[in-house]
């Protein structure tokens, strides 16, 4: 397993077919997100805050950047075969999901990922809420939720830097239970990476563990597709979310 720090990544630490798991340890301050950014999962897309309500949230994202411990595990595998019916085939098995419309002909690989913040965050947001601090709890777990955002961007460099270095683009991220990917397709992620994959854990409904923690595929092609890479909410189908991002 090749272990990287922070965001400094190199083509030269991937070889062409090479499908070990690589395990990326993230600097916190890395990922810390806007008020704004917090602002919007507090509040919704319209919440201005008031300049009182702006040195709460700047003291809410200071504690939860304090308490994080950012992971991402991924791996790169090439693809056996695509079939109409199941979508993409892996060499060792199972079915990765539908391809983007446009994307047959080209598709070579598909990385798979699982990101996370680990656990202390979400344990001290339920402490919280178990002593009626309701308030600092939904600020803590916005700024978690905001720094997700933060580590998907992330994994969008990393993985566009691998896909190069294998003479590949890489294409937006499809995550379990969106955009009509199952979310049983969760299970498929964490058998490619192992049970434990960036200390993460599925439960019976295919839920991650701990909760602040992101999965998905992204497919590798031999041409430029024209996909909605960045900001997750471009990706996303549901255009009336009460959470989408209003800037793009």
């Amino acid at each position: 397993m090749t272990v990287l720090q922070k965001r400094v990544v190199s083509p030269k630490v991937f070889e062409a077919g090479d499908s070990s798991t690589v395990r990326v340890e993230v600097d916190p301050e890395d990922i810390r997100p806007s008020p704004e950014a917090v602002a919007r999962y507090f509040g919704g897309p319209n919440y201005r805050m008031t300049p009182e309500t702006h040195q709460r949230v700047c003291r809410g994202i200071q504690q939860a950047v304090g308490m994080v411990k950012a992971v991402i595990c991924y791996r790169a595998l090439p693809m056996d075969t695509i079939q109409d019916e199941y979508g993409i085939v892996l060499p060792e098995g199972g079915y990765a999901g539908m391809l983007p419309e446009g994307w047959k002909d080209h598709a070579r690989h598909v990385a798979v990922f699982v990101g996370t913040l680990g656990s202390a965050l979400e344990t001290i947001c339920r402490d919280l809420a178990k002593h009626n601090s309701i308030y600092q709890s939904l600020l803590l777990d916005a700024a978690g939720t905001a720094m997700l955002d933060a580590m998907g961007l992330i994994y969008n460099d990393l993985i566009e830097i691998h896909a190069h270095g294998m003479g590949l683009f890489s294409g937006c991220r499809m995550g379990p239970g969106l955009n009509g990917l199952a979310l049983e397709n969760q299970a498929l992620i964490f058998d490619l990476l192992g049970d434990e994959a960036a200390g993460v854990h599925l439960n019976e409904a295919f839920i991650m563990q701990p909760a602040k923690s992101i999965s998905g595929f992204v497919i590798y092609s031999d041409s430029a597709q024209k996909t909605p890479k960045g900001n997750k909410c471009r990706q996303c189908a549901m255009k009336h979310c009460q959470f989408r991002d209003t800037a793009i």
